[in-house]
């Protein structure tokens, strides 16, 4: 795992920020050689621009490009340095010590960036919403008692048990911007689309279902982004989003992993093809009959070719993934099951658990290439022991929300695809059992696993940390609600005079960091 230099918990760097409020600039087509606008397509819709009630990477990537935090990641790595702060000190395991550079200023006159601001920021990742929703992301603020202002610059930020990762995964991250207190109750819901920070581009303009425009803040003095104005278009469909980069109308895209090869040496296009962090695994509802018995359950695993599944998703561009951590990752198990098709063993299973065949179940997908043909095999495969599928495919507005709430409970199977941290505690809490009804979609209710995975969290022991997150794993494994496919792969495209900078997960973009090359 990279890890930082000096900086990483006693460090002072010097920096400067001004005040100002940025001007709305014209917004065109790609403009990459002009050094003006960048266009980017986002293939979800903004959902909050509000940081505790995010979503996903779209609204995140946004937000970071927005808000300052204390420290921020450097480009293109996972390493990070001061940002706000001039200052962070860990002085004791409970105790995190900052100053904040004097002079920041919050957007749209709501003044300089204080400590109160901090305090305000952190603690509301415990606090309801208005419409009482409380915060996907709190789990990341979880160890936090308070922050104690002590004056205008200057903090602490006091804890009630040790968090290793809470300077790469939450001070670094999307969790640790730094909010106006003032504009957060000024605006109200209205802070979800019109966000006030003090990083290096504000939001202009969100047009629903099109758009959203970023434009360069001036009052951001600690570097100059390249890109006057940030476009980011809404395309959902990924083949609607390669003729978009063809013709110019973009600059910069995730694409299908099929389409990168017939865009591979077009003039003026460069792709580039890396592996991913982020996992895919195909869900069961544990909570809804027949799945519900673990039987049925083991019946799927073992009717299903996870290679054959792959293979025809990603045309052998992607390596397969038996356990939620990835290889290179802290936490890998290196020894899980891998599990091979085994139809008699299905059947088997089946006629043990007493189930009427055929039976049929729903998978549900998102309408993207690789996710329709790994779900027709499955389909196919599943077919031979006596399971029909039906197959719903949704566009991405819809697919995100089927496994939350009310609709949660009815979800049958499915095909996820979360994105993984450089912390695998991090990554095991999207299926803890406070999470059933929002990203737990599974409905996996484990209190041995939701123990492990708290106890893993503040552990400083490498060694035994690993044990904690295997064990985490071989949980998962024995309730057979998961089927792991792979580990993805990246294909980005982008015009050339892009030079696109990125987190090493790829799907995390610092578009304050793209430059006009």
């Amino acid at each position: 795992m990279p890890h930082t230099t000096p900086c990483s918990r006693r460090a002072i760097l010097a920096g400067l920020a001004g005040l100002g409020a940025a001007t709305v600039l014209p917004v065109g087509r790609a403009g990459a050689q002009a050094g003006r606008t960048l266009t980017v397509r986002i293939a979800r819709e903004v959902q909050s621009l509000d940081p505790p009630f995010m979503t996903g990477t779209t609204d995140s990537n946004i937000i970071r490009a927005v808000f300052q935090r204390l420290l921020a990641q450097k480009p293109g790595t996972y390493d990070y340095e001061l940002d706000a702060a001039e200052a962070v000190d860990q002085v004791t395991p409970l105790q995190i010590d900052f100053k904040l550079r004097p002079g920041l200023m919050f957007t749209d006159g709501y003044g300089e960036v204080t400590a109160a601001d901090v305090k305000f920021s952190f603690e509301r990742f415990a606090r309801p919403n208005a419409e009482g929703k409380m915060s996907s992301y709190a789990a990341d603020w979880a160890a936090l008692v308070e922050v104690q202002v002590k004056d205008t610059h200057s903090g602490s930020i006091i804890l009630s048990k040790p968090s290793p990762s809470l300077f790469e995964v939450v001070l670094a991250g999307t969790s640790g911007v730094i909010q106006s207190q003032k504009a957060v109750e000024a605006l109200g819901v209205e802070h979800a689309f019109r966000p006030v920070g003090s990083g290096p581009y504000r939001v202009a303009a969100v047009e629903p279902h099109r758009s959203v425009t970023l434009v360069r803040n001036p009052g951001f003095t600690a570097y100059t982004p390249d890109f006057e104005t940030c476009q980011l278009l809404y395309i959902a469909n990924p083949k609607t989003a390669e003729l978009a980069l063809r013709s110019g109308e973009i600059d910069f895209t995730e694409l299908a992993v099929d389409a990168a090869a017939g865009l591979d040496g077009v003039d003026g296009i460069t792709v580039t093809k890396r592996p991913g962090q982020r996992f895919i695994w195909l869900g069961m509802n544990m909570q809804k009959a027949p799945l519900d018995n673990l039987a049925v359950r083991q019946a799927i695993r073992a009717a299903l070719d996870v290679d054959q599944m792959i293979l025809a998703g990603y045309q052998g561009n992607a390596p397969r993934l038996n356990t939620m951590i990835p290889p290179h990752l802290l936490g890998h198990w290196a020894d899980a099951p891998v599990y091979q098709r085994d139809t008699a063993r299905a059947r088997e299973l089946l006629a043990g658990a007493g189930v009427s065949l055929p039976l049929t179940l729903k998978l549900t997908i998102l309408n993207e290439p690789a996710f329709q043909n790994m779900a027709l095999v499955a389909q196919a495969l599943l077919q031979e022991v006596g399971v029909t599928v039906e197959i719903d495919q949704r566009e991405a507005g819809t697919f995100w929300s089927s496994g939350k709430g009310e609709s949660g409970q009815a979800l049958e199977l499915f095909i996820l695809r979360f994105n993984a941290n450089p912390d695998p505690s991090y990554n095991a809490r999207w299926f803890l059992p406070q999470q059933i009804g929002d990203w737990n979609w599974q409905r996996f209710d484990s209190p041995e696993f939701a123990r492990i995975q708290a106890e893993s969290g503040m552990n400083s022991d490498r060694a035994s940390r690993v044990e904690q997150i295997i064990e985490l794993q071989k949980l998962m494994d024995a309730s057979a609600s998961m089927v792991w496919l792979t580990n993805d792969v990246f294909a980005l495209g982008y015009r050339a005079g892009i030079a696109p900078a990125f987190l090493p997960d790829g799907n995390n973009w610092q578009f304050s960091h793209f430059k006009a090359v």
